[in-house]
């Protein structure tokens, strides 16, 4: 198995962000460029694109390929399964242009800039920032996740170990498996309830006071957690509760992992937090 340095670290995104290209036909209509603001408004109102194609722009410079005159437009019509309008027939008739015809475009829009130049090939698209941007790692955080998952490794001594650093990237808790003492006891959940006696014992040791207010969070809100193996189901789950912000492991479970795995609950949008994941590989 190569080492930490030596393996790529690579995020674990929803699979839309590496979907290849699915097309899908449109009518379009070539018209001159004097027309083309009269054609839109008349589209905004009789044939607005739906949601599911707001990635589209309506218009393109048309194809030198086209039978048109030199800066002629292309113009989206409707998608090709249904028909086009009357009020745009007649219209397209009315100022003599020519029959419609029929392009593909990409039926989903991009979310990242390499799926964008790859869309765009197609069919102009307007790019929208996505809700989850992919990360960008520079090579100081690479060898920082390096040398946590080597920390792990020396905690494990062979076994399912992790590491739970703050937002200032100081070690909070570890975690080592113990599942021959109980079933349980997962490293993950061994370090969240670290984390857990540490709060304890602080509140203990100050009787009737306060937290203040900014401390009031989650058990592990921002945490990063750097661990030898996939968390399962039940770890990444207690993961999404504690409100960590990035889990970064080595090893995947393809029978049992909640991250990339089996599941990958770190993307699931029914869920009322979602966080990062990172693999060697």
């Amino acid at each position: 198995m190569a080492s930490a340095e030596e393996a790529q670290l690579v995020e674990l995104l929803p699979e839309e962000y590496s979907r290849p290209v699915s097309l899908v036909a449109f009518h379009v209509a070539v018209v001159p460029k004097s027309l083309g603001g009269e054609l839109l408004k008349l589209l905004g109102s009789c044939s607005p694109l739906g949601a599911a194609h707001l990635h589209l722009k309506r218009v393109r410079a048309a194809p030198a390929t086209a039978a048109a005159a030199p800066g002629a437009l292309q113009v989206l019509l409707c998608p090709a399964e249904g028909a086009v309008p009357e009020e745009v027939t007649g219209f397209l008739s009315a100022k003599g242009c020519q029959d419609c015809c029929r392009v593909e475009v990409p039926r989903d829009g991009a979310l990242t800039r390499s799926q964008l130049a790859e869309f765009s090939a197609h069919w102009p698209l307007t790019f929208r920032k996505p809700s989850i941007e992919p990360l960008e790692l520079s090579a100081a955080k690479r060898a920082e996740y390096a040398r946590l998952l080597a920390r792990a490794e020396e905690v494990g001594k062979g076994r399912c170990a992790c590491v739970m650093v703050d937002r200032c990237g100081r070690e909070v808790a570890i975690g080592c498996e113990a599942v021959a003492a109980h079933p349980l006891r997962h490293a993950v959940m061994e370090a969240i309830q670290r984390v857990a006696d540490t709060h304890l014992k602080e509140e203990l040791a100050q009787p009737g006071v306060k937290r203040p207010r900014q401390e009031e969070e989650y058990l592990c809100q921002d945490y990063e957690v750097v661990t030898t193996h996939e968390p399962c189901v039940m770890c990444s789950m207690a993961l999404v509760h504690s409100r960590v912000r990035l889990v970064a492991y080595r090893t995947p479970d393809h029978a049992f992992g909640g991250l990339g795995g089996k599941l990958s609950l770190h993307t699931c949008q029914s869920l009322n937090h979602q966080f990062r994941v990172l693999r060697w590989r």
